[in-house]
């Protein structure tokens, strides 16, 4: 199903004008009684239909016996029935026009095969019907427009709406009632809600698609567990990104469960997670930690409060502070550049002789009997070319709280003025509410500033960029019933066929004769390795003789490697002897078909040691030569790609070039699971070669 067509069918959920709650309640703390308290109490605009065949009124209103009772279609119906009625509930619903379902029971997929079996069957119901279906086992749906709660969250227990722009879509009902509470009682403003459960049909993909179209929703939070169709997913992404619309993700589980088979060190590397981050880096997701840190980015973009860059200009009543400020932005990755001559001119005039005209500004306690130096100091900084944004700390200062306030505002109120953030520790609270009932963000604590600073500067530069390619490549091929990994010799034999990176010079002693008569052609100097399939990784067992220098040297290295797999008992297909090239940097090259986002580019630092201390990048195919290039010069060791202390660097542009041809063939082969090339070097006649190389193919 298209996200378009998904996108309407959830819309007659979220913008639902009728709504029948299917095993409703007059008790208003029980699951089917409560939506129907809430959007009495909220004033909910459109119609409400209990359903009990039970009673005839229902918390003041008319109840009805079944949904074809009621005599009319419905746009939404909210079941909270037992798990053993709701397959006959919305048989039922989709007969008398129900337009979807939101399915709050729970007892399905997550309770055995018997619960697996029910939601099948809901499945089939949505494919044949076309109707949408929330859950089950979800917590339902708010729209704070419309005052449509279709949930027994007890976030709604106290809480008014205050309806907003920032929206919510999460795989967890708990989770999401707590940021539903958290930011009701932050103030910042709620659009719509939307928890996904089961998925049986509705998930979070379709939920993402139909926000990045809100009119309403200008920020969006998820809370992720698993992501059932990437592809759907990376199209919503980037329908999001397309409109500006930052979307700040939690993503739960940090391990590395999942990772690939044991003859995978790619696999090791590219644990769940940091795939997961791959793909939020490439497409566009901010990642963050909770979601008090989701509150505060999301804060910073609903005021229009992210500078357009990195270089931030601090202030600070405290010389001590300023230097925190500093110390932490330069941690995250944010700038502060020293001021131009001007600037500082401008600067000295406000300040006090004792204060420098630096970056940080400290202001000093001498506000308190100066509060004029404040407005003429922001004044000067915020006309620096030299910076994008203003920070600024305060600690205290109630008496002339409501002045610093003033200059705040006013700074705000002037056209192209930089975004302002302020730190304010231990502000009256009823100040802090006027900065941010104006557009000012206000925050705590320094750390959480620059961070939410930090992450919001990199998510809008990541929306200056190209968009990542997302071309629709062929279907993903069925699971295959079989897959080999073959040995050395035959993955590289097929690697020269896919173009882009060469294999060294060669020649093979099959163990069928073990004849030495073919070692006279041997490149020298000569490595030479056991080829078995019992023996993948041969370096740790001695199945790898380097530096031989003669064909005599190269006899006795084969003679001795057949020995060894003799000796092990393996099955041995050959000796392969290859020449030893020359180069100054080892890297691992990884392309793989990932369970859930599909052809996944590794590449990193290589060698015997790559798992020991991981130094990768990761990319979704397709990518093209700047983009792998890109991922290159982002590794921690980048600087010796790029030559070190005498020693030689790499052409990185000609790399990325070799490495996305191979890239473009391994999308193009769908029979090919996985390669490995371990080390993958740059020769100093400038030959890109795979040293070591693994590829595991599918079988019927």
């Amino acid at each position: 199903m298209s996200l378009q067509k998904a996108r309407e069918r959830l819309s007659r959920l979220v913008d639902a004008q009728s709504v029948a709650i299917v095993g409703a309640s007059d008790n208003p703390l029980k699951i089917g009684g409560r939506p129907i308290a809430y959007m009495k109490r909220l004033g909910y605009r459109g119609a409400l239909y209990p359903v009990n065949p039970r009673q005839a009124e229902i918390q003041g209103l008319r109840a009805y016996p079944s949904l074809s009772a009621i005599g009319k279609p419905v746009d939404m119906a909210i079941v909270a029935t037992g798990a053993d009625l709701v397959e006959q509930v919305v048989r039922e619903g989709v007969a008398a026009g129900v337009g979807g379902f939101v399915i709050l029971t729970s007892g399905f997929a997550e309770l055995g095969e018997a619960g697996a079996e029910r939601q099948r069957r809901l499945v089939e119901i949505a494919r044949e019907s076309g109707v949408a279906i929330l859950g089950p086992n979800c917590l339902g749906l708010v729209n704070c427009e419309s005052r449509l709660v279709a949930s027994f969250t007890t976030a709604m227990e106290e809480n008014e709406f205050v309806s907003g722009s920032f929206s919510f879509v999460s795989q967890s009902g708990a989770l999401a009632a707590y940021w539903l509470d958290a930011a009701l009682r932050s103030g910042i403003g709620v659009a719509k809600w939307i928890t996904t459960g089961n998925e049986c049909d509705i998930d979070v993909a379709a939920a993402l698609d139909y926000l990045a179209d809100d009119p309403q929703t200008r920020v969006i939070g998820m809370y992720v567990e698993d992501i059932k169709d990437s592809r759907a997913f990376r199209r919503a992404a980037l329908a999001a990104a397309r409109k500006r619309k930052p979307v700040l993700a939690i993503k739960a589980g940090r391990s590395a469960a999942g990772a690939a088979a044991a003859a995978s060190h790619t696999g090791a590397i590219a644990g769940e997670d940091r795939v997961y981050q791959a793909f939020f880096d490439q497409f566009g997701l901010c990642r963050v930690g909770s979601l008090t840190e989701m509150l505060d980015v999301a804060r910073l973009f609903l005021a229009d409060a992210v500078p357009d860059g990195p270089r931030l200009g601090i202030v600070s009543v405290s010389g001590g502070a300023g230097v925190l400020l500093a110390d932490e932005a330069e941690e995250c990755g944010l700038e502060v550049p020293q001021f131009g001559a001007a600037t500082r001119e401008a600067l000295a005039q406000s300040l006090p002789e004792f204060s420098k005209p630096a970056n940080p500004v400290d202001v000093t306690g001498n506000i308190v009997q100066n509060a004029p130096m404040f407005r003429k100091t922001l004044d000067a900084i915020a006309a620096a070319p030299e910076i994008d944004g203003l920070v600024l700390f305060i600690g205290l200062m109630h008496s002339i709280a409501d002045t610093l306030a003033a200059a705040l505002e006013d700074l705000r109120r002037r056209a192209g003025g930089k975004p302002t953030t302020v730190v304010w520790i231990g502000g009256r609270p009823e100040v802090i509410d006027r900065l941010r009932a104006r557009g000012i963000p206000v925050f705590g604590d320094i750390p959480e500033a620059v961070r939410a600073l930090a992450r919001a500067i990199r998510l809008r530069r990541f929306w200056q960029q190209p968009e990542p390619k997302a071309a629709e490549s062929a279907e993903p091929p069925p699971p295959a019933l079989r897959t080999e990994t073959l040995i050395e010799r035959r993955s590289k034999e097929r690697l020269r066929t896919l173009g882009g990176i060469e294999t060294p010079r060669s020649v093979f002693v099959p163990a069928a004769t073990s004849s030495t008569e073919n070692l006279a052609k041997a490149p020298l100097p000569a490595v030479a390795k056991l080829q078995s399939p019992k023996l993948l990784h041969k370096t740790d067992a001695g199945g790898v003789v380097l530096n031989l220098g003669s064909q005599a040297e190269v006899a006795s290295a084969v003679e001795n490697l057949f020995r060894l797999g003799r000796e092990r008992n393996l099955p041995v297909e050959g000796v392969l002897v290859e020449e030893m090239a020359s180069f100054e940097h080892e890297l691992v090259l990884g392309l793989r078909r990932d369970r859930v986002f599909g052809p996944l580019l590794v590449v990193g630092r290589g060698g015997v040691e790559v798992e020991l201390a991981p130094d990768v990048a990761m990319a979704f195919l397709p990518i093209d030569a700047a983009g792998i290039a890109a991922r290159l010069r982002s590794l921690r060791s980048a600087p010796l790609l790029a030559g070190y202390r005498g020693r030689a660097g790499i052409d990185v542009d000609a790399l990325a070039r070799s490495i996305a041809a191979l890239a473009d063939s391994f999308l193009r082969h769908a029979d090919i699971e996985e390669i490995e090339i371990n080390p993958l070097v740059v020769a100093r006649d400038g030959r890109v070669l795979a040293l070591d190389a693994l590829m595991t193919v599918r079988s019927a």
